[in-house]
């Protein structure tokens, strides 16, 4: 296991290539020292940024503010989110041995499954991970707590990691997953249940009133044309966790071999719900695949698997044979790989962007690429709908010049 942890460590400091989109959105803001700490907080706590996710926005602000070089803060911050996700190993791992015996060979795959996979490059290669980084996190402290009866501080942790992120309301269907496998009692499920629904109703109260549900500011649109089309592709990735290319036939394949794992009907019925619900929460987000494109938002897609397929993960530890989870290695790692590959290739066009900046006697370099406006006046670069400029990103090739 820990030789994984170490692989994978030395993989996603290799893969520290540039501060890309959101991150370095968050550096040019939450880094400039002309504004005051206490504006950059009020922000982070009070502001819509196309969602309200206060507690690691949090960390991310004071991370950036302390540490204002860029060359560093990034690296800093990825380096956070890999230290999360390690220890939502470590808390999940344990979580699932004391519902099952411990299998060092069941831990292995489990660390190879988890890490290694899109998600797991994604969480350790993008510092705007931390929002799922942070409730995977505390959802694993959660589930922790409830292994050894700790019923109402797992529910506490669970209702905190609402303020990370919505996906943490996938810990409430887990809890009736584990209840239906027999793995805790009716007691101990609605004892965690109650603190988690309080003060995951007390978030969405206050985020109802940051950013309007529906509205054209909050990032869930909730169209009804677009719920089938999600459901449909976020079953038919699940494993693979990434939609670089359709794979509907193989996907659904691989996601019906973990169902069928499960073994106990009642539980592969409720654990079909609980990806119903991932399709509700990641509604519409889920309707075009990559296609050959490089520079493009679903790069990082591989974020959003990352709390439900943990959960999934544990759940197989629990249930299934080892070789369910070994096959399951195979879409893993297939997207794994690909995500690697393509978010290396990424960082490397910004990193040659931020180079042409710098050895350019024009001051700011300007570059045509409307779908991710940026102007960063550190490093003399204004990128945007500036269809007369010399230098512009083929989402396909790049950087290229006229």
């Amino acid at each position: 296991m820990w030789i994984a942890v170490a692989v994978w460590a030395v993989l996603a400091f290799r893969l520290m290539i540039a501060d890309v989109w959101d991150e370095t959105n968050g550096m040019l803001f939450f880094s400039d020292l002309a504004i005051p700490l206490s504006a950059k907080l009020h922000v982070a706590l009070t502001q819509s940024l196309g969602f309200w996710r206060p507690l690691p926005t949090l960390i991310a602000a004071l991370f950036l503010h302390f540490i204002p070089s860029f060359a560093v803060s990034w690296r800093v911050l990825r380096f956070v989110n890999m230290l999360m996700i390690g220890g939502a190993l470590l808390l999940l791992a344990d979580a699932a041995e004391r519902w099952r015996e411990r299998s060092e060979r069941r831990r292995f795959l489990f660390t190879i499954a988890l890490l290694f996979s899109g998600s797991g490059v994604m969480a350790a290669g993008w510092y705007a991970e931390i929002f799922d980084a942070t409730a995977l996190l505390l959802i694993a402290l959660g589930l922790a707590r409830l292994a050894r009866g700790r019923d109402v501080e797992a529910g506490v942790l669970f209702g905190i990691a609402f303020y990370a992120k919505e996906t943490a309301v996938l810990a409430l269907p887990f809890l009736v997953i584990l209840l239906a496998a027999g793995r805790i009692s009716f007691r101990s499920a609605l004892r965690a249940a109650i603190p988690a629904v309080i003060l995951g109703g007390i978030y969405f109260a206050i985020r109802s009133r940051i950013v309007p549900f529906g509205s054209a500011s909050d990032v869930h649109g909730f169209v009804k044309s677009e719920f089938l089309p999600t459901l449909v592709n976020v079953c038919a990735t699940f494993w693979i966790q990434t939609m670089k290319r359709r794979m509907l036939i193989i996907g659904l394949a691989f996601l019906a071999l973990s169902l069928a794992a499960l073994r106990k009907p009642r539980t592969i019925a409720v654990t079909a719900l609980f990806l119903i619900g991932c399709a509700v929460i990641y509604w519409g987000m889920f309707l075009e695949y990559q296609d050959g494109a490089l520079i493009t938002h679903l790069n990082f897609i591989g974020r959003l698997y990352l709390v439900p397929a943990a959960l999934f993960l544990v759940l197989l530890m629990v249930e299934a044979r080892d070789a369910a989870i070994a096959v399951l290695l195979i879409p893993i790692l297939f997207g794994g790989v690909e995500t690697y590959r393509d978010h290396t290739r990424f960082q490397r066009v910004y990193k040659r962007i931020y180079r042409t900046a710098a050895e350019s006697k024009t001051k700011p370099l300007v570059v045509h690429f409307p779908p991710k406006p940026l102007a960063d006046k550190v490093r003399g670069l204004d990128v945007g709908d500036h269809p007369d400029a010399k230098v512009l990103i083929d989402p396909a090739k790049g950087l290229t010049f006229r």
